[in-house]
């Protein structure tokens, strides 16, 4: 989209959102928002115990975040949500599939492991994500954030916590329509990259207790990352739609069906590696006759200049097209029978990549004389889970959810090809490596028996007590070439676990509980499967968390929810990357007993008065390796913060509304967040570690009294501030001499206007 265009486009809404809220009259025909509910003061629900409480009482450490929250703050992909709270990162890499991956109080799961699962759950709706998870967020009513330890409910993907997102239901009776867009582009009115969000909502009753609700986004990114060759951005289009159908036949059954879809098309690697460093000369490997490369002579030849921040690459093969589909279905059955509730739960999800993904063009720099090709990709992943449960009613002497769980995950991926080529002049390609890796397929299946009890003990006094008994069986299976000397190979691991959870919690006033829960939680574990060695096995992560707690309610509806956390991981599963002597990135998955995280959290969110809603929330996570544990680069890294992991890190979303006139109300939202240094790689080198930083954005503008048609201006990361999701060192070799960085959009500045209405 051209800049010309971007500011017809953007003028043009902002005249009509304006006339929409100049006519009162208009305005006041409009029908109020679907399933729009008004909670009463103080009482947040949220389903973190697979049932309907409020979160003061739940002994849980949860960051919730309403539909207000998340769309002021513009969260609209699962990447975003690392900025509602601050014991939450997600910064997932092109080609990793461990659901979210995202981590929680600095322990989560990055890797490239065949079969590898993550450590922090996604559960979208009482169902688990497991690698097919979703990518963008739309009509979504609530987003909780659990953390520490959740297998004992929520099964095999919860070991550092857990994701649990509810969307929004269908309305019996009412018939709605809600369109709001997100509209920015590159160039325009200080907009780095260009993106244009469009969500559409529509209720339709069906019968008096019948009722289908369907949403839909398109998601159409015009950069970051941006090609001097052609003089394009990259292109990052998502578009996907859900249908929800609720029925209540009769008092007793409740029935939902939903089904979902997204599709994503991103051209010549999207958000991909770009060099931030590059210290001249050296000399390449790979060729008996070595020849001197100088990195940085050859990118300001195509006008490259590294540096922090650099989004620029320059390659003319811009045929590079990667696409990824994901859907699923699931069936929910709720019958009340005296004296519990069943519940069936029946989902099958499905992902596939196929195209060049990220990697197809390793360094997109076409001076470069290393050049690295990944072949086509396709990866079909197909996940089938069944949950079976009976809930006590709530307020008994004893309440209790038990039930029955089985999944059954199958990763698969068909050959693929690495071309490593030496350019030494424009049109001369040589060809020093043609290798690649074989077909294989990993099947996880798991099924376990489950239960969760609260023992009411005295009015005040409530014991928690909890297991989960899991076997699990990972198998691989591959081709001839994926293993030298293999016709076919097979490697198995079968795990028998028994996960728990005790604890009790105390009303020590009217609106105040405290609480101790002491977690065994569990991991399945993985099969490593490098590229032409024999696969090897990752054994499973098994956590023990300690927490304290404390929660209240202040003011109206404001939550305060504070804690101390001490955890201890056997077997924590980790990823060493190293840049090899081809210039390709060589991931082994290992490992790391001993890796320990500790720290307190103060989480406030909800109300403060009317007109003013403000969350905010403070952590030290002091995430470390174990004493003596050596890094990639042979250092030393005992006791040392984990990659990826700030040990601090602050969070602030709040906006205050004011009557502009009888009709209208103005607003101003802002949020921000501030981390300490991060580092990126199992390394001493402070090159690939970001310093601490502040990223600032907000939103200001007017919406009709009743809240029916808003118009805003917002900016996100206004300061321009360049956090990166990934650093990597010896990119193309040379180990700190050269370095990548994967920037998404979050890591630039964007400027745009939004619309809002409900019809």
């Amino acid at each position: 989209m051209s800049k010309q265009r971007n500011r017809r486009f953007l003028t043009g809404s902002a005249g009509l959102a304006l006339a929409i809220l100049a006519n009162p009259a208009f305005a006041a025909d409009a029908a109020p928002q679907a399933g729009a509910t008004t909670p009463e003061p103080g009482e947040i629900i949220v389903t973190a115990q697979r049932r309907a409480e409020k979160v003061t009482e739940v002994p849980i450490s949860i960051t919730v975040a309403d539909s207000a929250q998340l769309e002021r703050q513009q969260i609209d992909t699962v990447g975003d949500l690392a900025r509602i709270a601050p014991s939450l990162e997600i910064n997932t890499a092109a080609g990793q599939s461990t659901g979210g991956g995202g981590s929680i109080r600095g322990i989560g799961t990055q890797t490239f492991s065949a079969g590898a699962v993550p450590s922090v759950g996604i559960v979208v709706d009482q169902v688990s994500q497991g690698n097919a998870n979703i990518s963008d967020l739309f009509d979504v009513a609530r987003v909780e954030v659990l953390k520490g330890p959740q297998g004992t409910l929520f099964g095999l993907t919860t070991s550092a916590g857990v994701i649990n997102i509810t969307t929004n239901k269908p309305e019996f009776g009412v018939f709605s329509l809600r369109m709001r867009t997100e509209m920015s582009g590159g160039g325009v009115a200080g907009s780095l990259y260009g993106d244009q969000v469009v969500q559409g909502v529509m209720n339709i009753p069906l019968a008096p207790t019948a009722a289908l609700r369907i949403s839909g986004f398109s998601n159409t990114r015009q950069g970051p990352d941006y090609d001097l060759t052609t003089r394009q951005y990259d292109a990052n289009d998502t578009f996907g739609f859900r249908g929800h159908l609720l029925w209540e036949p009769n008092d007793a059954l409740t029935v939902n069906l939903i089904g979902d879809y997204s599709r994503t098309r991103t051209t010549n690697g999207g958000d991909f590696f770009t060099f931030v460093k590059a210290d001249g000369a050296n000399l390449n490997p790979v060729v008996p006759f070595p020849l001197p490369d100088n990195v940085a002579a050859n990118l300001a030849s195509c006008g490259i200049t590294p540096g922090f921040g650099n989004r620029n690459f320059c390659s003319a093969a811009n045929s590079f097209v990667d696409r990824n589909e994901t859907g699923g279905v699931s069936l929910q059955l709720d019958y009340k029978t005296e004296p519990f509730t069943i519940t069936s739960i029946t989902a099958y999800r499905t992902s596939l990549e196929s195209g060049y993904g990220a990697a197809s063009n390793v360094f997109r720099a076409d001076p470069l004389e290393l050049q690295v090709f990944n072949g086509p990709v396709n990866h079909p992943i197909y996940l089938l889970t069944q949950e079976l449960r009976v809930s006590s009613p709530a307020n008994q002497l004893i309440e209790y959810t038990a039930g029955l769980f089985f999944s059954s995950q199958i990763q698969h991926a068909a050959a693929e090809t690495t071309d490593v080529f030496i350019h030494p002049a424009p049109g001369v390609l040589i060809p020093v490596n043609l290798g690649g890796t074989g077909e294989y397929r990993v099947t996880d299946t798991s099924g376990a028996i489950f239960g969760q009890a609260t023992i009411h003990a005295t009015p005040k006094l409530r014991l928690i007590v909890g297991g989960r008994y899991t076997k699990d069986n990972l198998r691989l299976g591959t081709t001839a070439d994926a293993i030298p000397a293999s016709t076919n190979s097979y490697t198995a691991l079968d795990v028998n676990k028994f996960s728990w959870k005790v604890g009790a919690q105390y009303d020590v006033a009217a609106r105040t509980m405290v609480y101790g829960t002491v977690t065994r939680g569990f991991k399945g574990g993985q099969i490593s499967n490098p590229s032409g060695e024999v696969p090897y096995v990752i054994q499973p992560e098994v956590p023990t968390a300690y927490e304290l707690g404390l929660k209240s309610t202040l003011f109206r509806s404001w939550v305060l929810d504070t804690n101390l956390f001490y955890e201890k991981i056997q077997n924590f599963q980790a990823q060493n990357c190293t840049s090899n002597a081809v210039g390709s990135l060589s991931c082994a998955q290992t490992n790391i007993d001993g890796v320990k995280t500790r720290g307190a959290e103060i989480n406030l969110f909800g109300k403060v008065t009317q007109n003013l809603s403000l969350n905010t929330g403070f952590i030290w996570a002091k995430a470390t390796y174990p004493a003596g544990f050596r890094g990639t680069d042979g250092s030393d890294l005992g006791n040392t913060q984990l990659a990826n992991s700030p040990e601090y890190k602050f969070t602030m979303s709040g906006e205050y509304s004011v009557p502009v006139s009888q009709t209208v109300n103005g607003f101003l939202a802002a949020d921000t967040i501030w981390k300490s240094r991060v580092s990126y790689e199992q390394t001493s080198v402070a090159q690939s570690t970001f310093g601490p930083h502040w990223t600032v954005g907000g939103r200001v503008g007017v919406r009709t009294a009743d809240s029916r048609f808003t118009v805003a201006v917002f900016a996100r990361n206004l300061f321009n501030v360049h956090e990166p999701i990934l650093f990597q060192s010896g990119f193309p070799y040379s180990g700190a001499s050269n370095i990548g960085a994967f920037y998404g959009p979050n890591g630039f500045r964007q400027v745009g206007l939004s619309l809002d209405g409900k019809f």
